[in-house]
């Protein structure tokens, strides 16, 4: 039975393992697709927009002021790559660590607790045996996925 728990959990991931990656490849390519067109579609832009300057500026500088306009956006769209953002701290969380510190302070100030002869004793553990053999089925599916056998 607990082998053949295992055997479906297993073909389950491996399944949808499959499933991922084929649509993984499949964005892959038309994203590949789609970055031509666009490379294509820049190119005709970027031939207009010297075409279309040509007769006010001439024909030299027409080409010039495109490819330095160009060259500034990739130069700040780089800039804007590549700066690294202040981490930004959520409200929350500094709520939170001054609430910390506050706690941390009246503990401080508080005596300590005192002892007590009649000690609780801790409660009783749940059977190991559960848990040891939902932690096998576990394992064990997580190795047929990474080494996509079947167990």
């Amino acid at each position: 039975m607990l082998r053949l728990l295992l055997q479906a959990g297993a073909a389950l991931a491996t399944f949808n393992l499959g499933r991922k990656v084929a649509r993984l490849k499949r964005t892959a390519i038309f994203l590949g697709i789609a970055g031509v067109l666009g490379l294509l579609g820049l190119g005709a832009l970027t031939a207009a927009a010297i075409i279309g300057l040509a007769p006010h500026v001439g024909a030299i500088w027409s080409p010039v002021i495109v490819a330095a306009v160009l060259i500034l956006i990739a130069a700040l769209l780089a800039w804007i790559g590549t700066r690294t953002p202040k981490p930004a701290t959520p409200p929350m969380l500094t709520r939170m660590t001054q609430i910390g510190a506050a706690g941390a302070a009246l503990n401080a100030t508080r005596p300590p607790p005192a002892k007590r002869s009649d000690a609780v004793p801790p409660p009783a553990q749940p059977k190991r045996s559960r848990k040891r053999v939902i932690n096998m089925m576990l394992i064990a599916t997580i190795a047929g996925v990474v080494l996509g056998r079947r167990l």
